[in-house]
């Protein structure tokens, strides 16, 4: 907490809050410290580390929560020599703070959450890494600043009143981008990834130091090069994310990104004489892949040949419906201090983390950023194309991806009807016979409650695709890397089963590197993902690299959601009984698809989108808004 007033008042009790973060219990609790200064008392728990210094101006105080890579190479810049080799993350921040002031943070690699209080001037930086992994979270009231890495420490002021955002609620149902700091909690705001916050008694300010639109190009003489740099550098992320001597897994599907990650880990551990245990998710049944000629159901088969690649690699399977959809969702709503987005998802991904904490595992690798980085498929490029307009290399590159056999009208309807208008756009793929997604197909928001907040007109143009959204960027990676805070997922995770997720495709250093390379690196001759492909040629199996079908996560969905039925008829009723819930959804639309239950046609649009994404979402919306409007107990 910090007093931009001066100090004068009594401090707060924040070990409740301390109490209410800590992740390691009771034993963690006892580790847990405060420091206190004229105007801030700066409290840490578990694995954050908290210190002292003297800057300029005078005394100070740093809190740094997370991971920092390029101490090396900060410390050389800050012109400190090896004795300063042994600094604490927090001390070398704190001396970057001192050198660059609030633009330190860009000066910093790694995933962090970071605060700075400067006694004399009465000032409170706040910063995230660039990419947000490590959540951040501040309340106002007054001249007083309460900030921590959780909500939840927060809420645990009695200062602090716990009520829910209706806006925030409405973007989350409605499935539009999270385009400023607000939280499901109205008054708690998030420091937004890549931006510092500073509050002095002159006010608060928000500044973004993380500006990837203007990288500048990367350039290379030959297409090799592109290859070895970004191997290179994808070296380099994975060894920063398994430098723990404690045993090492994996999340492997059959995509390139996991297998990649995977692959390139097991390598480096083989070399340390370690062994890595890949886990891939399957279904157990109750599907047919007939019903889905594009998707893949079944990952395992194909996980497994990449898994066979490495003798120093343990493969295990885990079912998609290892347990009851409403448990999961409630665990990781409580855990993230807000709805969870793909209920049937989080099934599988507990029973990943829980299988590999009973391993001794406390750090499991993903690649879920590694369509928008290693192996981005390109298509974007084909819409800067069109806006720059470079019509004959446009041309050529829509020729050659029909030759490699992707229909015209997939090619039109998606990268270049996109950036039409939104009426002329739904008419134009109407005529293609691709009508666009209606708001009440993917989304149990109550039109009026959208239309109140003044969202219904943008949700209805974005129709939960990315793609029609325009942001003002050039580069849809970037709508998509700002689309959602992914933070408190990744917090959640580690809360439920004390497993960290790192994943390197979300190194900066990479992003960086991708964003910044010409688009016919990812997208060559009609040939998508041409970056990774080229880099992982003779590494992954032919099998895996030839598959063109893209995996779909939970496909026995409808087994977990039929077996929830009696479940989800009785949290309609209770739902209906919550002011908010019964504003903000249309409860008797999800009750009518409950009544009206299917007996097949699972892969059908008009079954699963309704079913699969609007009533399991707003279930999970609804079920975690009853719970919170309770108060702050």
């Amino acid at each position: 907490m910090c007093d931009l007033a001066g100090g004068g008042r009594e401090t707060p009790d924040l070990a409740r809050s301390l109490a209410a973060m800590t992740l390691g219990g009771a034993a963690a609790q006892r580790q847990s410290s405060l420091r206190r200064r004229v105007g801030a008392v700066f409290g840490r728990c578990d694995e954050s580390q908290l210190a002292e210094g003297v800057l300029p101006s005078g005394p100070a105080l740093v809190l740094f929560e997370g991971r920092l890579d390029n101490r090396t190479q900060v410390l050389a810049a800050l012109g400190q020599d090896d004795r300063s080799a042994g600094a604490s993350n927090a001390e070398i921040a704190l001396s970057a703070y001192g050198r660059w002031g609030a633009a330190f943070a860009d000066r910093l690699i790694g995933e962090f959450a970071c605060a700075v209080w400067e006694e004399a001037a009465r000032r409170l930086i706040l910063a995230r890494d660039a990419l947000g992994a490590r959540p951040l979270f501040f309340w106002r009231g007054g001249d007083r600043i309460f900030f921590a890495t959780e909500p939840r420490g927060l809420l645990a002021q009695p200062d602090i009143p716990q009520e829910i955002d209706h806006g925030w609620v409405a973007r989350w149902v409605a499935l539009l981008p999270q385009i400023d700091g607000r939280t499901f909690h109205r008054g708690i705001e998030r420091v937004m990834p890549g931006h510092a916050l500073v509050a002095d008694p002159g006010g608060v300010r928000s500044i973004r130091y993380w500006r990837p639109e203007n990288l500048p190009p990367i350039r290379f003489e030959r297409d090799a090069d592109y290859v070895e740099a970004m191997r290179t550098l994808f070296e380099e992320a994975v060894r920063c994310r398994i430098a723990s001597d404690r045993p090492i897994g994996s999340h492997l599907s059959a995509g390139f990104d996991s297998s990649t990650v995977t692959l390139f880990a097991a390598r480096q551990l083989a070399a340390r004489g370690r062994r890595l245990t890949a886990f891939t998710a399957v279904p157990t049944g109750g599907f047919g892949q007939a019903d889905y000629p594009d998707r893949l159901g079944d990952e395992g088969p194909l996980a497994a040949m990449t898994a066979a690649r490495c003798a120093n690699i343990d493969h295990v399977t885990i079912p998609n419906l290892s347990g009851d959809v409403f448990a999961a969702m409630d665990r990781a709503s409580w855990a993230m201090d807000a709805p969870i987005l793909n209920p049937f998802n989080q099934i599988w991904i507990n029973t990943i983390s829980e299988a590999a904490r009973a391993r001794g595992i406390v750090t499991l690798l993903t690649g879920q950023m590694g369509n928008m980085t290693i192996s981005y498929d390109g298509l974007g490029w084909l819409t800067q194309l069109a806006q720059q307009g470079q019509w004959r290399r446009l041309a050529r590159e829509i020729l050659a991806l029909n030759r490699h056999g992707m229909p015209w009208t997939a090619l039109v309807n998606q990268y270049l009807v996109s950036r039409l208008p939104p009426g002329l756009r739904r008419w134009v793929r109407a005529s293609l016979r691709r009508p666009e997604v209606a708001l009440e197909e993917f989304s149990a928001i109550r039109p009026d409650f959208a239309a109140r907040l003044g969202l219904a007109e943008e949700a209805r143009d974005t129709a939960g695709n990315m793609m029609n959204t325009d942001l003002g960027r050039i580069d849809v990676r970037l709508a998509v890397l700002a689309r959602v805070d992914i933070a408190m997922f990744l917090r959640g995770q580690k809360r439920l089963s004390g497993v960290d997720l790192l994943d390197p495709t979300m190194d900066r250093r990479l992003v960086e590197f991708c964003l910044a390379i010409p688009g016919d690196q990812f997208l060559k001759d009609g040939q998508t993902r041409s970056l990774v492909r080229r880099m992982m040629s003779g590494v992954l199996p032919e099998p895996v690299m030839a598959e063109r079908r893209k995996g779909l996560q939970a496909i026995d969905w409808h087994v977990g959601a039929t077996a929830a039925l009696g479940e989800m008829k009785a949290e309609i009723a209770r739902l209906e009984r919550s002011p908010l819930a019964s504003e903000c959804l249309d409860l008797k639309r999800l009750r009518h698809l409950v009544e009206t239950w299917p007996s097949g046609g699972w892969h059908r649009r008009a079954i699963s989108y309704p079913y699969h994404l609007a009533l399991s979402r707003g279930l999970a919306a609804g079920r975690f808004i009853r719970k919170v409007e309770g108060g702050n107990g």
